[in-house]
C-alpha cells in the first residue's frame, strides 16, 4: 500500500494537467486545489470540478477547478465518516479478497481491516515470506490505447536491476537497495517485459484492474514462462510487478497498490502483484517499488495508520519517514527513499549481529551498520527496545532529524493504534527526542526533535519523557544516558535498573 499525506501531485484535466493535493492511499482518497478546496473527478466532463457535501457523499458542482470557486463552498470539505468508512470497506474487500494461498496461517489471521498494519506472523504479514536467495521477479511495462511511454525497457531494467545505479538522482537501484538492506542476502532482480498495449483509454481502467489483461498478453503473445519466476518451486509466481505509462495517477485502480490476482497459466499461479506509474525517463525512481516489493516479499506490514476507517480514535503518521514503510519511501521524492529501520530488518532475518544491551556498559552505533541490532530485551519475547544510528548520511540524509533513533517494539502490536494504551500501541514506535509525539498526533511524519543529539547525563529512563517504560506502564529498566553527536558512530552508556 502507499499512502499519500498531503503531496501535490499532477493529474490530466481534460488535454491539460493540473495540481492537487492528496489525502489517503489506494482505498480512500480526498483531493484538494492548492488552496484547500475539496474536488471530485466529474465524469460527465472528463474533468475535475468543485466538490460540495450531499448527504454525507462528496457531489460535483459541475465548476472546474480552473475557474471561481462559489462563496457558499467551503474548505477543507470531508465526506462523512460512515461514507468514507463504506467506501473504504469495499474497496479494501475489492482490492485484497481473502486470501486463498495455501501457505498462509489462518488460524493466526487478523480482522481484513488491520490486515495490513497487523503483523500475525510473528510481526510480519500472513503469506510466503521470500528475504533471502536469488529471486527473479516479472516486471510488465504497460501502455494503454491512448497513453504511451518514452520510458524504455532497458530505462527500467538499469532502475530495477542497475549496477553503481544514480541516474535522474536515484540513490541506487531497487537491487542494490535490497542487497544493502539485507546485507547481501536477498538478491533480487526483475526481467523486464513489454510495453503490452491494453485495449482501452486510461480512464477505462480507473475503474477496470488491467491486471488479467496484461498478464493474458504476456504468456500468450510474448511466450514468457512464468516457471522462472517460482524460487520455492511451488507452483506461485513470487512477485508481478506492473509499470503503467504515465505518473502514477493517484486515483482507483490505477493508485499505486499491491493486491492478490489469482490467475492460473500452464500450470503457474500468479498471487501478489504490484501496480504503479512508470512516470517519465527523467522520473522514474525507486521509492514506492521498494516500498510495495517490501510488502509482496517480505510481507512487511505498514507502520503508518490508516485511520478512522479502521475504527480506531484517529488517523496517525506511525513511524513517519523513518522507514521504507512509514512513509520514507517518498523522501526526496521516491529518489533517496529511508532505510528499512532495524525492527523491519530483524524481523526479515537480516540481521546476524544483535548485541544485547541488558548487561549495561558502553556502546557504539555504526550508521549503516544494516546487519546489527542493538536490543534491550524484556521478560516478554514480543515486546523489547532496539537503538539504531540514524545520522543524516547516505540513506539518511533526507530525514527530518539526525542521531540516535530508539525504538520500542511490539510484535503483537499495530501501527494502526496510536493510543500508547497497555491493549492499543504500535507495533514499533520511534521515541521521539523532543517528548511531543507529533507523530502519534498526525502533526508531522517527521521534524528535527525526534531523534537524539547531544545528551550529557540522562537521554531516556522511566523518568524522562519521552519514558522507557513497558506499554504496560511499569518500569523496563532500561536507562539511556550520554549521547554523543549524531555522525558516523554514535556512543551511549545503557544502564539496566531491575
Amino acid at each position: 500500500m502507499s499512502a499519500i499525506f498531503g503531496e501535490v501531485l499532477v493529474f490530466p484535466h481534460g488535454d491539460e494537467e493540473i495540481k492537487l493535493r492528496v489525502f489517503g492511499d489506494e482505498f480512500y482518497a480526498r483531493y484538494e486545489t492548492l488552496d484547500g478546496y475539496s474536488v471530485v473527478f466529474d465524469d460527465s466532463l472528463g474533468k475535475y470540478c468543485y466538490a460540495d457535501l450531499k448527504n454525507g457523499h462528496f457531489v460535483s458542482t459541475g465548476t472546474e477547478v480552473t475557474g471561481p470557486v462559489a462563496a457558499e463552498i467551503a474548505p477543507h470539505l470531508k465526506e462523512d465518516l460512515s461514507v468514507q468508512t463504506k467506501l473504504h470497506q469495499s474497496r479494501f474487500h475489492e482490492l485484497l479478497p481473502d486470501l486463498t494461498d495455501p501457505r498462509i496461517n489462518r488460524s493466526s489471521r487478523p480482522s481484513n481491516e488491520l490486515r495490513r498494519t497487523h503483523g500475525p506472523n510473528n510481526g510480519l504479514l500472513d503469506g510466503m515470506v521470500v528475504t533471502q536467495g536469488n529471486v527473479l521477479g516479472l516486471t510488465v511495462l504497460v501502455e494503454f490505447a491512448d497513453v504511451s511511454t518514452s520510458v524504455t525497457r532497458n530505462d527500467v531494467d538499469e532502475m530495477l536491476n542497475g549496477e553503481n545505479y544514480h541516474k535522474n538522482g536515484n540513490y541506487c537501484s531497487a537491487r542494490e537497495y535490497f542487497k544493502m538492506m539485507s546485507s547481501g542476502k536477498l538478491n533480487y532482480s526483475n526481467l523486464v517485459v513489454g510495453p503490452v498495449r491494453l485495449s482501452h483509454p486510461r480512464d477505462y481502467y480507473k475503474e477496470n484492474l488491467f491486471v488479467k489483461e496484461a498478464m493474458d498478453i504476456v504468456v500468450n503473445d510474448l511466450h514468457v514462462d512464468l516457471s522462472q519466476f517460482d524460487s520455492t518451486g511451488e507452483g506461485i509466481v513470487d512477485a508481478i510487478n506492473f509499470l503503467y505509462a504515465g505518473m502514477s495517477l493517484y486515483e482507483g485502480n490505477l493508485w499505486p497498490h499491491n493486491s492478490v490476482t489469482e490467475l492460473e497459466y500452464n500450470g503457474i499461479r500468479t498471487y501478489f502483484y504490484l501496480l504503479t506509474g512508470l512516470g517519465q525517463p527523467n522520473t522514474i525512481s525507486i521509492g514506492t517499488f521498494c516500498h510495495e516489493t517490501g510488502h509482496l516479499l517480505c510481507r512487511f506490514p505498514d507502520i503508518y495508520d490508516y485511520g478512522k476507517r479502521d475504527n480506531d480514535l484517529d488517523k496517525s503518521a506511525g513511524i513517519g519517514d523513518y522507514c521504507l514503510m512509514g512513509s520514507g519511501n517518498h523522501l526526496n521524492n521516491g529518489l533517496t527513499p529511508s532505510p528499512v529501520c532495524a525492527y523491519l530488518r530483524n524481523l526479515a532475518g537480516w540481521c546476524d549481529n544483535h548485541i544485547d544491551l541488558n548487561n549495561g556498559g558502553a556502546f557504539t552505533a555504526k550508521h549503516g551498520n544494516y546487519d546489527t541490532i542493538m536490543k534491550f530485551r524484556l521478560d516478554k519475547p514480543n515486546e523489547y527496545f532496539l537503538i539504531e544510528n540514524r545520522t543524516a548520511l547516505d540513506l539518511d540524509k533526507n530525514l527530518p532529524s539526525s542521531g540516535l533513533a530508539i525504538y520500542h517494539c511490539d510484535t503483537e502490536g499495530s501501527n494502526e493504534y496510536e493510543e500508547g494504551t497497555p491493549t492499543r500501541h504500535y507495533q514499533v514506535a520511534l521515541l521521539q527526542a523532543d517528548g511531543n509525539r507529533d507523530l502519534e498526533r498526525n502533526l508531522n511524519n517527521g521534524d528535527r526533535g525526534d531523534l537524539f543529539g547531544e545528551v550529557t547525563g540522562i537521554a531516556i529512563s522511566s523518568n524522562t519523557n519521552p519514558s522507557s517504560k513497558r506499554w504496560d506502564r511499569t518500569d523496563s529498566g532500561l536507562v539511556i544516558s550520554n549521547v554523543t553527536n549524531p555522525g558516523v558512530n554514535i556512543e551511549f552508556q545503557v544502564e539496566s535498573t531491575l
